[in-house]
């Protein structure tokens, strides 16, 4: 009777109602970005076979039986996500990328054990900790431990050169550890390396150093080299004690060299005679004296180079003894102590590694090119890749589940491309770091630095199948109240 026309249109009802809701969200995102549209696919549910189909009889003397049947109604088949490329607009934000071509950035929630979601949204920020990150903090991930290693040299007048250690195995070090991004570039953190400095799995700065300023005699001591790399390489000591060369030691107590300047400038006109090559001087002869107290007592610094200069000044400018000697004291103390002790030979060390690490160039901008490569560009012209940016792909993206927030899960049905066969379905999230590949290869698109993908939604079509999606249900509704109509005809009967 009009029992299965009344279960049909009710049943579109239900259909086009969520049709209805796709195409809604489609068009509230039209400009998100990076948005994947979806569409619905309907199918019929089930048949009522009135005449169930038989073939022809063997005799041949009969016709075969077709099939009598009644559908009962329509069903969302599937709502399937659509992936195809979005346009691509200009917004010169250095930290907004989009992907040209396949591909999903690879994005970790380290408050949730790292989970990992992949994303065509391209809209990071640079965090407080120097990560690059989604809107929401998730870290985006790729190899990030490239860095730079550096030769250093002081002068004798205390100017500092940092010389690109070139050579492949100690020099510059190629990204190569899979991970957070991170565009940071602390200089504070950098290391000093002794020999050959190879990957090893570690996170490393951005920075280091290749030579050494100073020597250490393997217990802890500091000791006379001939070198120490400051100045020429060397200081010429003559039999009276005096030194033609005197290096640039006064760079690591600046504190020291600008105060005496200061007091002899408050001082007489007699006390011109006192240079700032002088003053530099003493304090050099002093700091290395504080620093390596073995070999400055073979070569004759006795440490009161500061006190015989700041007499001459002291005599002219503080008549008062004990005022001179508080003078003199106060000057001395701006010196690193390490004379006595392993402890304080290495408070030497840390203040002349912070005044190299101060010293040292400054980041000044960096790029991401297509291949995803970060390259930082320093102040002293020099450049490395400290970083890249690598993506995933699937080979079925409309098994990804979307989280929201342009984040997609379920690499598991969506199968990772990259990874080998053996490896376990259900284990592929915790590998999906494997899976990483390098942008514009193997068939990835290629990352485009300034620019964001829009929606893919395509506005005309949404309209279009808004109108045949609301005929459908006006139709659907149509075919409810016939059948109402019907079924009050037949309880008519009874009257």
């Amino acid at each position: 009777m009009a029992f299965g026309a009344l279960s049909s249109g009710i049943s579109a009802l239900r259909s086009f109602a969520k049709g209805m809701e796709v195409i809604g969200n489609n068009i509230a995102n039209v400009n998100t970005v990076s948005f994947k549209g979806s569409r619905v696919k309907y199918s019929e549910t089930f048949n009522q076979i009135l005449t169930q189909s038989a073939p022809s009889p063997q005799d041949g003397q009969g016709s075969n039986v077709t099939a009598s049947q009644v559908g009962l109604g329509v069903q969302v088949d599937s709502i399937q996500g659509l992936f195809h490329q979005g346009g691509l607009s200009s917004t010169n934000q250095k930290t907004d990328l989009a992907v040209s071509g396949d591909g999903f950035f690879l994005v970790s929630d380290a408050r949730n054990e790292d989970t990992k979601y992949a994303t065509r949204g391209g809209d990071f920020r640079i965090d407080d900790q120097g990560n690059l990150v989604t809107t929401e903090g998730f870290r985006v991930q790729g190899s990030n431990d490239g860095a730079i290693g550096y030769n250093v040299f002081v002068d004798g007048n205390g100017n500092w050169t940092f010389s690109k250690n070139n050579d492949a195995v100690s020099g510059t070090i190629e990204p190569s550890d899979l991970g957070d991004i991170s565009l940071g570039f602390d200089k504070t953190q950098a290391e000093e390396i002794i020999g050959p400095y190879s990957p090893n799995g570690v996170s490393r700065n951005s920075i280091y150093y290749t030579n050494n300023l100073i020597a250490n005699d393997g217990a802890g001591n500091l000791v006379w080299n001939g070198a120490h790399n400051v100045g020429a390489g060397s200081m010429t000591f003559n039999p009276d004690g005096t030194i033609d060369e005197v290096p640039g030691w006064h760079t690591f107590a600046s504190e020291a060299v600008q105060a005496i300047i200061a007091q002899r400038n408050q001082s007489t006109t007699e006390a011109d005679t006192v240079s700032d090559a002088d003053i530099r001087g003493a304090v050099s002869k002093d700091m290395f004296n504080s620093i390596f107290s073995a070999d400055s007592a073979a070569t004759g610094l006795t440490g009161t180079a500061i006190s015989d200069l700041m007499a001459t000044i002291d005599l002219l400018h503080l008549g008062d003894a004990t005022a001179q000697a508080n003078n003199v004291a106060a000057i001395q103390g701006l010196i690193p102590s390490g004379a006595t002790s392993a402890e304080s030979q290495l408070e030497g060390i840390k203040r002349i590694n912070q005044v190299r690490n101060d010293q040292a160039p400054d980041l000044t901008n960096f790029s991401i090119d297509p291949e995803g490569m970060i390259t930082f560009f320093l102040s002293d012209g020099a450049s490395f890749n400290k970083g890249q940016i690598m993506l995933v792909d699937f080979n079925d993206t409309s098994a990804l589940i979307c989280e929201g927030r342009n984040l997609y899960s379920g690499f598991g049905a969506a199968g990772l491309k990259g990874l080998s066969a053996d490896q376990d379905v259900v284990s592929r999230t915790s590998v999906a770091l494997s899976a990483l590949q390098v942008a514009g290869r193997e068939g990835l698109g290629r990352i485009q630095q300034g620019a964001l993908e829009l929606s893919d939604v395509d506005l005309t079509e949404e309209f279009a199948q808004m109108i045949t999606t609301q005929r459908g249900f006006q139709a659907g509704s149509r075919i409810i109240t016939v059948s109402d109509d019907i079924l009050q005809e037949v309880v008519n009967l009874k009257r």
